[in-house]
């Protein structure tokens, strides 16, 4: 029985331990899919062997077999296998990462070290540029090597993207590691960041994907101006209206483009009328006069070396505006062609029709009469009402009666005669020698007093504007300029020889002459003078410009004075713009403010630092040739001059202009 045991035992022993494998190459520590994995190995059996021999490779827990054989060797005899795995796909599937061969033959096995299957591919870019333009060739170049640092042999793929839209892709090959892509964008490619996804990858001989790898970056598409619009609120303007006009700038998807733009507005006779500098997309006001004809007018916009060019309408416009003061009736054509209709006037209970003829711009007035009392007044033009009111009239009987001319003299024939004889008597007396002496010393000392009176303005002029609140007059646009003394009581509290050069009444005087050579007509109401340039007197209804030019030359003058003076003058400017009833009597102007235009400069006078502020109104009309700020101070909202246009050529006009009156100054 012992001898049975001791036979099993050593049978038993003997199985155990019938081979030996023997690993002679360990693996590389890193390869990637394609390469071949070659790892030598000896079989060495005790006992006569007749087995299979198997081989597998073990990544990340997943075993695949990758040889089998069969072996039969006798005791002691050995046997060398070198087995190649290709690291395939097709050959050992999806195993990657971290991996081990195990060769099992029998109870017999050996494990290699650890080793690592990669299919990643690493690449490197080259060029540095991110910045393109439309059109323009898009270079990417740069090298691919695998992870175990071999060099790829195999595709390049660009994916360039805006937001979630795919727009563009490029592929190449990649030969030895290296790649380029080059590629013309498109000449519409939207603007803005691109995102460009790079994937680089190998393939077996079956067309399976082994080793592959991505990398991105992002590019800027530049916004290139490539059309220029030019768009109209309305392309047919109605006189008297504003033409609101603006410039578009496109890129090359026709996306707008902030920028800015030279808009010039040119008539009929291809006579430029203005030309600013605007903001893109942002309108352009410019006022048509109610009197201008009829006719075409071009829009010319230049942005970025682009130019465009449209036309726009002004259409006809026939209209009349009807005013009632002090019992007559004005009417004026607003329009811009002839207005030849009939017009119908009711005086309380009864109706009068009137013939008007009347050119662009004309005005015809109307002597309403009535027995003495207050009447209701309504004109109507083309059956729609165009005043409605109510007016005091006297007379005998209700007429209406065309002013001027001969109709005096036969509506009131006594007036006349009575007139005709004052003015015999007074050019009989004129031949007398006392009455002579007598009268023209009256006059001389009528003179003397006025001259007293005028001396008492701050600002001496030869125009003087007073102030009436009843006047029978020409209603007109005029432009104001309102200088306010702050210390006023002070400045005129001061002992001072004004007479002498650069004191504070010479200062003074020079601006009455600047006044003056902007037909500017003063009124003086202490610590608020006023310069009132009107067409009354200028002959023109563009007056804004004058009046800011004055401003300007004042407050140059005013500050150039207090830079020396001991005693300053503190002092605001304000501009306004509204309507005045005007008569002018030789050197004086007669004039009646309508609404708030003096109280409202006075405000923002008052709100001036020694600085020029306009008013909404004024504002509006001097766009063209001044830029300008908004502010609010309370309730107030006025407009703080920036800059001026042709400000150098002012200042030396100036300058010229104080030299000469220097110059002309009595010694």
């Amino acid at each position: 029985m012992k001898k049975i045991g001791v036979l099993l035992i050593c049978i038993f022993l003997m199985s155990f331990a019938s081979a030996e494998i023997i690993i002679k190459e360990q693996p590389k520590k890193l390869y990637n899919l394609g390469d071949f994995l070659i790892v030598p190995m000896k079989i060495s059996p005790t006992v006569d062997l007749n087995k299979f021999f198997f081989i597998s490779l073990i990544c990340n827990g997943k075993q695949t077999e990758i040889h089998k054989e069969y072996l039969n060797l006798a005791a002691g005899e050995e046997k060398e296998i070198t087995p190649t795995l290709p690291l395939l796909k097709s050959f050992i599937g999806q195993s990657t990462g971290t991996c081990t061969v195990k060769a099992i033959l029998g109870e017999e096995y050996a494990i290699t070290n650890e080793f690592k299957i990669s299919d990643l591919i690493i690449m490197t870019l080259q060029n540095e540029k991110t910045s393109y333009n439309p059109s323009e060739k898009l270079i990417i170049e740069g090298d691919a090597k695998k992870e175990n640092n071999n060099l790829v042999q195999g595709f390049i793929e660009a994916n360039i993207t805006n937001g979630n839209s795919s727009t563009i892709e490029i592929s190449d090959t990649i030969k030895d590691g290296h790649f380029a892509l080059k590629y013309n964008l498109p000449d519409d490619i939207k603007a803005g960041d691109h995102l460009v996804v790079l994937t680089a990858y190998e393939k077996d001989a079956d067309g399976e994907l082994t080793n592959k790898g991505s990398t991105n970056f992002n590019i800027q598409i530049n916004q290139v101006p490539t059309s220029l619009e030019i768009a109209f609120e309305n392309k047919e303007i109605i006189p008297g209206e504003n033409l609101n006009v603006k410039a578009i700038l496109h890129d090359q998807t026709g996306e707008k483009i902030q920028s800015t733009a030279i808009i010039t507005i040119k008539d009929s006779t291809n006579k430029i009328l203005i030309q600013t500098e605007k903001n893109t997309d942002e309108f352009l006001e410019f006022p048509i006069e109610y009197t201008q004809l009829s006719s075409n007018w071009t829009v010319v916009a230049v942005s970025n070396r682009l130019t465009s060019e449209s036309d726009f309408f002004i259409l006809e416009k026939e209209a009349v505006e009807v005013e009632i003061i002090n019992g007559t009736l004005i009417i004026t054509n607003k329009g811009n062609v002839p207005y030849n209709k009939n017009l119908l006037v009711k005086i309380g209970n009864e109706s009068r029709e009137i013939e008007t003829k009347l050119k662009v711009g004309d005005t015809q007035k109307y002597q309403l009469t009535a027995p003495d009392g207050e009447y209701s007044l309504e004109v109507l033009a083309d059956g729609v009402s165009a005043f409605t009111g109510g007016s005091l009239l006297t007379g005998r009987a209700i007429d209406i009666q065309k002013t001027g001319g001969i109709w005096y003299m036969v509506k009131y024939p006594l007036a006349w005669l009575f007139i005709l004889a004052i003015l015999g008597f007074m050019g009989f007396m004129v031949m007398q020698k006392g009455y002579k002496r007598s009268f023209f010393s009256y006059i001389r000392r009528k003179k003397e007093k006025t001259s007293k009176q005028t001396q008492k303005n701050l600002i001496p002029s030869k125009n003087i504007a007073e102030l009436s609140l009843s006047i029978k007059g020409d209603k007109q646009s005029a432009s104001l300029v309102c200088l306010k003394i702050k210390n006023f009581k002070h400045i005129t509290s001061l002992k001072e020889d004004n007479s002498k050069e650069g004191s504070i009444g010479d200062t003074m005087k020079k601006i009455g002459h600047l006044a003056e050579g902007k037909k500017a007509f003063v009124y003086d109401n202490n610590e608020n003078i006023f310069f009132i340039i009107a067409p009354i007197n200028t002959r023109t209804f563009n007056n804004e410009k004058p009046a800011l030019e004055l401003a300007e030359e004042i407050k140059v003058m005013l500050t150039d004075y207090n830079h020396l003076a001991k005693n300053k003058i503190e002092f605001g400017l304000s501009l306004n713009y509204g309507t005045i009833v005007a008569k002018k009597e030789k050197d004086i102007m007669y004039f009646m403010s309508m609404g708030t235009m003096i109280t409202s400069a006075k405000k923002i006078a008052e709100e001036s630092k020694e600085e020029i502020l306009l008013s909404p109104e004024i504002n509006e009309r001097i766009y063209s040739f001044a830029k300008t700020e908004k502010h609010t101070q309370g309730k107030t909202i006025f407009y703080k001059v920036r800059s001026i246009k042709d400000l150098d050529k002012n200042k030396k006009f100036l300058s010229g202009f104080l030299k000469r009156l220097d110059k002309d100054q009595p010694k």
